[in-house]
């Protein structure tokens, strides 16, 4: 018979009663329901349950994701040898008293490394443990060496690298044999260890890479060559507009590449081979004011992704373009989808834009809030050729950001009258507009000729600003 202080099926699911008399339901859970909600909070709370009770003193010790994280265990901004230590040694505790034989994810998050060897444990401990993701975070730390026995983990599918290291290519050759998420911090790449590094790893398909490059960087090649890469997301970085950057290029070789998407602030020139899988690109630039910035860039990166069926662009790349004084825009006769934004400069590129796209079903246009939209930028819906896409297929168009703005409503009108086989056209208005002009708005679009007689205008408030 069970005591009044317990009920219980099997010694190892006991349940217990708190003092209000209600049945403590979670300590009842069998032993691998407890690791999982175990893994989930920073292992130091995970190991604090040890004193809950018997039953959880050793329950963490199965956990399988470790997580470390040295700002938990300072106060405020006060930092000492005491501080340091303290959480040297509870990751080595951690470390020597947990025993999965495999780990999920070791996550590291350090500010005050002092031993190169430490921390190479730490790691090859994971290793060992046949860890499938590794996130490492040492924030301001001075750039040290990966860890060896990272590049030969036959488990490590996820590599997080939220810090400067140096990369090697091991002698033999074998790096990161089954690695498929790569997430990576570059700072004065050389020419030939990204492209050496990426081309040998068999399984990678997810890339993501910031790279920052400075004034003092001499000119730099960095090669993006992978057969099995499906996703490549990149950040260029450039840390001085006093002059103009030294010429660097951006190669990507990617044949199979279905996402790729690029923030840049055009301080870097592109050759990109052809991407016969892209489906979807997005991209990003900058500070396109700055006038030692060569205006190039934007028409070789967009010369690569015309395969792609889903297209966004950002006012920054539009007014690069537009500073060119030239209106060039590659063809993209397998677009479907094409989302714009718009600020002060780069409105008038869009009918080349649209003329560009032929086949084009879905158009959204973001009006930016940051700048203003003057009339000037808008004349040519008065003169402009109709582009095709609007008359054969354009069926849905989204607006978002419509002011009371003349030049907001001119948009609205050409597109709207231009559309001949329209279905729907979605206008959010931007938040700061009031009821009384949101209802001003609602009746002169009412009014607005429409190229489709049965198509349907919405128009709404937008609640969520970007």
């Amino acid at each position: 018979m069970n005591s009044p202080e317990m009920v219980s099926t099997s010694p190892k699911t006991q349940c217990r009663r708190v003092d209000n008399g209600s049945e403590d339901r979670i300590s009842c859970l069998p032993d691998s329901i407890l690791c999982q909600i175990l893994s989930v909070p920073p292992t130091k709370d995970a190991v604090a349950t040890s004193i809950l009770s018997p039953r959880w003193k050793h329950a963490w010790t199965s956990v399988r994701n470790l997580c470390f994280d040295d700002e938990l265990s300072v106060m405020g901004d006060e930092v000492s040898g005491i501080t340091v230590a303290a959480f040297e040694k509870f990751v080595h505790s951690v470390l020597a008293r947990t025993h999965p034989s495999s780990v999920e994810k070791f996550s590291l998050r350090c500010s005050y490394l002092r031993s190169l060897g430490m921390f190479d444990y730490w790691v090859s401990s994971a290793i060992s443990r046949n860890v499938r993701e590794i996130e490492i975070d040492l924030r301001d730390h001075e750039r040290i060496p990966l860890p060896a026995s990272i590049y030969r983990s036959i488990t490590l599918e996820v590599l997080r690298l939220r810090s400067y290291f140096a990369l090697t290519i091991p002698p033999d050759g074998v790096c990161f044999p089954r690695l498929k998420t790569f997430h990576l911090m570059l700072q004065q790449p050389t020419n030939h260890l990204p492209h050496n590094l990426f081309s040998r790893c068999p399984c990678l398909q997810h890339l993501s890479l910031t790279v920052y490059f400075t004034a003092a960087n001499p000119a730099s090649n960095l090669i993006i060559s992978s057969a099995t890469l499906k996703t490549f997301v990149l950040e260029v970085m450039y840390c001085s507009h006093s002059s103009a950057p030294n010429q660097h290029t951006v190669t990507i070789v990617a044949p199979n590449l279905e996402f790729l998407d690029i923030t840049d602030d055009l301080a870097v020139s592109y050759a990109v081979h052809q991407l016969p899988s892209l489906h979807k690109a997005v991209y990003y630039v900058m500070f396109s004011e700055w006038p030692p910035i060569d205006r190039r860039p934007p028409v070789q990166l967009l010369a690569g992704m015309t395969k792609t069926k889903c297209l966004t662009l950002s006012a920054g790349v539009l007014h690069a373009l537009n500073r060119r004084g030239d209106n060039i825009f590659p063809q993209f006769s397998a677009l479907t989808y094409l989302h714009v934004t718009v600020g002060q400069f780069g409105c008038t590129m869009l009918p080349t834009i649209l003329g560009c796209s032929p086949n084009l079903h879905t158009f959204v246009l973001h009006l930016s809030d940051w700048y203003v939209l003057n009339d000037e930028q808008t004349r040519w819906t008065d003169t402009a050729t109709v582009p095709s896409c609007l008359s054969d297929h354009v069926n849905i168009i989204e607006i978002n950001g419509l002011g009371k703005e003349n030049s907001h409503m001119r948009l609205a009108e050409y597109l709207l009258n231009h559309s001949r086989v329209l279905l729907t056209m979605t206008v959010r208005c931007k938040p700061s507009v009031d009821g009384k002009t949101l209802e001003n708005l609602h009746h002169r679009l009412m009014g607005l000729h429409r190229g489709c007689a049965s198509a349907f205008i919405h128009l709404t408030r937008w609640v969520t600003w970007p």
